[in-house]
Formats: C-alpha cells, structure tokens, sequence
C-alpha cells in the first residue's frame, strides 16, 4: 500500500487538503518530469498498473501476483536457481559422502579384478646337512657311517589364475649341493635344476568362467547399486534445497510486504494523531491505530525471524556456517505459472528410465542372479585336474644346469585328478543357496516395491502441482477482489464515510492475500520440482546430473 494513497484521502475533503494535494501535485510532476516514469500512484491507478484491462483472466491474475518481485536486498549476494543448484552440487557435504562411497566401491572393482593379477614367486635357501646314515643308506653309499652335505637352493615362479578357474604356474628351481657321496667319488659339486609348468583346473566347483568371474561381476553390481545411491542422494538433497531456496525467497517477499504495511500504518497514525489535536477525530481512532501499527511491527519481526531460519537452512545446503560467513543471500529467481500438460504415462515411463531407487533395484537383482549362479556352483563336488611337464638339467660345477635341462633329454610329466566330496551332502553350500534364493526373492518383491511407490508418487506429483496451479490463479484473484474492496474502501474515507480502522483492515486484508499470493506460487514451483524429483530428471533438467560419470 502507497503511503503517498493514505496521505492524499487522508486528506482529502479538508481546507488544507487542498493545499496538500497542490504541494503533491507539484511533487508527482517534478518526479515524472527528473525519473521518467517513476511515480506515486492512488490505489486506483496502481491497480490499473497492475493489471491491464485488455489482459486476460489469468494473466491479469499472475501479473498481480508476480508485483510481488522486489529488487535484490542492499549488500545481499543475488544467486539465481541454476547458480545456487551448482553450489549446492560442488559444496554440499551430504552428496560428497555419497560420491566417496561410490568411489570406494569403485576401488572394490580394481581389487576383485586383482585376482587375475600374476605373481612372481621365489626363495633362496642354503643348509647344512650332517647326519648318521642307517644300514639301507651305509649300504648305498659305499658303506659311509656318516652323511654331509651343503647345498644352496633357489627358486623362480611365475604363478596366475586363468579366466576359467585353473591355477597355472611356470618355473624354475636349482640346487647346488655337495656331499660326502660326491667327495667319495670325487666330484666337487653338482647342479640340480627343473623347467616346467603345472596347472590345477577345477571340472566341476569353481571351474568355469561364470564361478571365476562372479566376485567382478557382484563388486561391479556394488558398484552401480553405490552410483544409484549417489544419484538418489543428490537428488534428494538438491530438491530439499530448491525447496529451501523458494522458502527464503518466500520470507524475503513476506517481510517486504509487511514492512510497506508498517509504513503504511505509521502514515495513518501521524495523520490520526493530527486530526485528534484539531478535534476532528476520537481518541478511540487514534488507539486504533497504534494498535495496528504494533501489530503490523510484530509481523515484521516474525518476517525478519523467517529469513533468519530459511537464510540459514540454505547455508547448510551449501555447507557454509555462519560462523565462517554472514554473507546474505538473496533469491533472484522469479517463480513462474507454466501451462504444461502433465501425461502419466510419460512421466512413469521418465521415472523407470531416470528414478535411482528403480534402477538401483533392478542392479540388486541382477547381482543376486550372479551370486545364485555362483552358490549353484558350490554345490557340485570338487574334481580337479592335475598336470605338470618339466625338463630336468644335472650338471657339475663347470657345467650349465639350464643348458642341459633344455636339451629334454630327461622330462617328467604327470596327469591325474583330484576328488573332494563332502560327506555330508556340502550342508554349508546348500545352506548358501537358499539363503541366496532368499536374498533374491527379497530383490524382487523390493522392486516390485519400487514400481508401486514410483506410480504413486508421480501420480501425486501430477495432481499436486496441477491444484497448486489453480491454488495459485484462485489466490491471484483474490489479490486482485482485495485492491478492488480497498480502492472503494480509500474512496468512501475520502467522502468521510468510513475510518481509518476499517481502512487499515482492508489494507491488512490485501496484504494477506497477498502473502498467500506468493505462497501459493512457492508450493506450486516447488511441487514443480517434486515431479521433475518424482520422474527422476531433476538433475538432468538442472543440468547437473552424473549418470553419464557413471556409465561403465
């Protein structure tokens, strides 16, 4: 409400309201003539201001709702959604956490594919051997009490599991030894060495790709279950901001409004207070409007408090203490009524591309399909086939070990299966099973779960922002019921037909309505954001999401 309205009806009608009105007279020609436009109006011409005659219904009713929109507050820090959202997106500590648990899980990946890693085995060994020999052993050695002997051992492998499960390994081994054998016959050293490869290939448990790639495939299931859990997260904590973006937005128009009421109710008691002195007005009148003036005081404090609480709600989205910064915030954004026709189907089939929980769920089932395959496996019986082939090199000490091994004059090979069977009927991998069958019958029934909840959840997502849209339009023609009553209300004082108590109630009335103007407009920008949250495409619509990061 003009304080410039209040002081000319105020006065109007009186001897020295003529006065007045030529002094304002020639104040609204000065101001038009230095600022090009800018004006004090009557109550009449700011409506016709704010909504034009030839506009339509609706448009007349969001433009009277959007006259809310105030300039930046001096000294804030003006931050439209799309700026904040990123903000939000880079500092906040919640999505943070979540984007290091996908990391981890990501490094769980590196570790389960480490098992095909190959290894470099060896050892070094020197000992000394002195012992008495039996009767066997005196006769084989020439009838030698006593046996001694030195050697030096050493071996190199190269060990590593193959895609199917079998334990290959390739390598060497050399003794060089002496002993009392060899001093009897005077030989003084030999060298001992073997070349070869021997393999370990389980035929039934744990032998295949499927059993051997299993721990990959469940750590890279952990893996986008974990990614999901990062979008899930972010997308919530993103539309938990928006929200608290509009609501400090909100409290900065609330606290506008009300202090222009303020304003206002101080004009009318000066000029209550004035018309007492000269006997023109009841003492009543002017208690009258001081009491409104205290209320409307009140309601400013409460609006100053709201922008306390949402200032600092948005601080914590962007994890900034305000112990470390009082900087203010103010939200440029301006909300808007969009005519967009919501399809069900649409947004459903949006949320089972897009939606976190959904595709989270469908990745639990799959790893419990990989983790089944696998237990399935454990319970056949363990039957493992056994090879190896080496070269065997014996030399003196002047003589190449390794020279002689490869020559393959002297091979040894060998072929042969090992069997281990349960004798109880493998009760702890039958016991896995059904727990597994269990897990994934679990999985299931979850995303089941998941579909009834998405269903739900768009359809209320669609009819809460279509009724916050009529709740929005339905409040702007109040807005707009409210100017007219007051425009009548200011005329009928001006004819010394009403007071100025029931002039301050329908100026408290407009401003009501308009409050519930801009709230409306909030719930429905926010339930705007709830669909675009309920189908998923939040973060794509904010141009902030990671599914393409986490692609694989």
């Amino acid at each position: 409400m003009n304080r410039e309205v209040f002081r000319q009806s105020l006065q109007a009608g009186k001897g020295r309201e003529k006065i007045m009105k030529s002094v304002l007279g020639a104040i609204v020609c000065l101001v038009l003539l230095l600022g090009g436009g800018v004006t004090s109006l009557g109550v009449s011409e700011l409506l016709a201001e704010a909504v034009p005659e030839k506009a339509s219904d609706d448009a007349k009713k969001q433009a009277a709702v959007g006259k809310t929109a105030m300039a930046p507050a001096s000294g804030a820090l003006a931050m439209n959604l799309r700026d904040f959202v990123r903000n939000v997106r880079d500092k906040n500590e919640q999505i943070a956490y979540q984007q290091a648990e996908w990391a981890v899980s990501g490094e769980a990946v590196k570790g389960a594919k480490a098992i095909f890693e190959p290894a470099l085995v060896g050892s070094y060994q020197y000992q000394d051997d002195n012992r008495k020999n039996t009767v066997q052993e005196m006769i084989n050695q020439g009838y030698a009490p006593e046996f001694w002997e030195d050697s030096f051992s050493q071996q190199l492998a190269v060990e590593g599991l193959l895609p199917t499960g079998g334990k290959l390994r390739l390598g060497f081994s050399q003794r060089d030894f002496s002993n009392s054998v060899d001093n009897r016959y005077n030989v003084d050293k030999e060298k001992q060495t073997t070349v070869g490869v021997s393999l370990i290939q389980p035929l039934l448990k744990d032998g295949g790709v499927k059993p051997t790639m299993a721990a990959i495939r469940m750590a890279e299931a952990d893996r986008d279950i974990a990614f999901q859990n990062y979008r899930i997260q972010t997308m919530r904590v993103m539309a938990e901001a928006i929200a608290a973006y509009w609501d400090l937005y909100l409290a900065r128009q609330k606290h506008r409004v009300r202090q222009e009421s303020e304003h206002t109710a101080e004009e009318v008691l000066r000029d209550n207070i004035a018309r007492m002195k000269t006997g023109r007005m009841s003492e009543t009148e002017v208690l009258e409007a001081q009491a409104a003036l205290a209320m409307r005081k009140a309601l400013v404090s409460e609006a100053k408090q709201a922008i306390v609480s949402a200032l600092n709600n948005v601080r914590t989205y962007l994890s900034s203490p305000v112990s470390t910064t009082n900087a203010e915030i103010e939200p440029v954004e301006e909300p808007r009524i969009e005519e967009v026709k919501k399809d069900f189907s649409v947004s459903l089939q949006k949320a089972l591309t897009l939606r976190g929980e959904y595709l989270s769920s469908r990745k639990k089932i799959e790893r419990e399909d990989i983790r089944l395959a696998f237990a399935e496996n454990q319970l056949w019986p363990q039957i493992d086939l056994k090879g190896s082939y080496n070269l065997n090199g014996l030399t003196d000490k002047y003589g190449h070990p390794m020279n002689d091994a490869l020559e393959r004059g002297h091979p040894t090979w060998s072929v042969g299966l090992e069997m281990r069977i349960p004798l109880g009927g493998s009760k702890k991998a039958a016991s896995e099973l059904e727990a597994t069958r269990q897990r994934k019958r679990q999985a299931l029934l979850e995303l089941k779960a998941v579909e009834v909840s998405l269903a739900n959840a768009v359809d209320t997502a669609i009819r809460n922002m279509e009724n916050a849209r009529e709740q929005v339009l339905q409040q702007a023609g109040a807005v707009e019921i409210n100017k007219r009553l007051l425009k009548t209300e200011s005329q009928r004082f001006t004819a010394g037909k009403s007071n100025s108590r029931i002039l301050l109630e329908r100026e408290e009335n407009l401003n009501n309505s308009k409050e519930g103007a801009a709230e409306g407009l909030v719930r429905y920008m926010k339930s705007m954001y709830q669909l675009e949250l309920a189908e998923g495409s939040l973060l794509v619509n904010q141009g902030v999401d990671v599914m393409e990061a986490g692609v694989k």
